[in-house]
């Protein structure tokens, strides 16, 4: 496959212990990209030498940021200005959702189903060639995700989503399960963001501190309205599965299900009182 796109990657390193984990994936791609960098001061003692000697023949961009707004704020944030150059960008993140056992695949996944080899790169780059209204490539939201949005679609963002939706000139119902990257990996062409990218927003709009709510932030609700910015730009979205996550999620014994009620009680509680993410 020629290189008919220029692409650009962008990755936040919240946990520099997987770096080399993304480093290996980001290998996949069979093209030249330029790669935007955020971290915090620590992590990016340990990314910095390793992703230079790694791609030495790229232009990389580092970007020393706050702990605020998990991935999504230095997405927003630090890189905006560059998107418009590309014709496809890859935004991908460090993942662990170490709160909760059944959730630690959820990451590997996403990052699989994104950059997990060189096949399944051209298939979405050539997603994007064969139609140009195509605007988000997202993996499918996993079993477990898919229940909670039956039982609440907005996950307790909908304050926040009408908010930010009023500001980018969205119509949003509350009985309205939103389709979204749920862990916030994709690809996209920078036109069908537009809107957000321009919306003004700074780092300092995002909530800091050590203490993180999981739910409820403005991280939360850019995260849920991507697809719809995307559809009013005149954009599709179209969600992936190459490679279907390891762990059980199907799983419906009577001990499965106990332990998912155990989790969503606790994750209430945690909720409530703000927690790592």
């Amino acid at each position: 496959m020629k290189q008919n796109f220029k692409i650009g990657v962008v990755v936040h390193f919240f946990y520099d212990q997987q770096a080399q984990e993304i480093v290996g994936l980001l290998k996949n791609i069979p093209f030249k990209f330029d790669l935007y960098v955020s971290s915090s001061s620590i992590a990016h003692k340990a990314i910095q030498p390793l992703l230079t000697e790694a791609f030495p023949d790229q232009r990389i961009i580092f970007r020393i940021v706050e702990n605020r707004g998990f991935d999504i704020a230095p997405f927003v944030c630090e890189f905006k200005d560059h998107y418009a150059s590309y014709d496809l960008v890859l935004k991908i993140h460090t993942k662990k959702s170490s709160h909760a056992r059944w959730l630690r695949g959820w990451g590997e996944y996403l990052l699989k189903n994104l950059v997990g080899s060189t096949d399944i790169v051209q298939s979405i780059i050539k997603m994007f060639q064969d139609d140009e209204k195509l605007g988000i490539v997202y993996p499918e939201i996993i079993p477990p995700f898919k229940e909670f949005l039956i039982r609440d679609p907005w996950q307790e963002n909908w304050i926040l989503c009408c908010d930010l939706s009023s500001r980018l000139g969205l119509s949003i119902r509350k009985n309205q399960q939103p389709d979204f990257p749920a862990g916030s990996m994709f690809w996209f062409r920078p036109k069908s963001l537009e809107p957000l990218f321009k919306l003004g927003l700074t780092v300092s709009d995002f909530p800091g501190g050590r203490r993180i709510r999981r739910n409820r932030t403005l991280a939360h609700a850019i995260e849920r309205l991507f697809v719809l910015i995307a559809g009013k730009q005149g954009f599709s979205s179209r969600q992936v599965c190459f490679i279907p996550c390891v762990y059980d999620f199907n799983n419906r014994s009577f001990l499965q299900k106990a332990k998912r009620r155990l989790y969503e009680a606790r994750s209430s509680l945690m909720e409530f009182f703000g927690f790592y993410r």
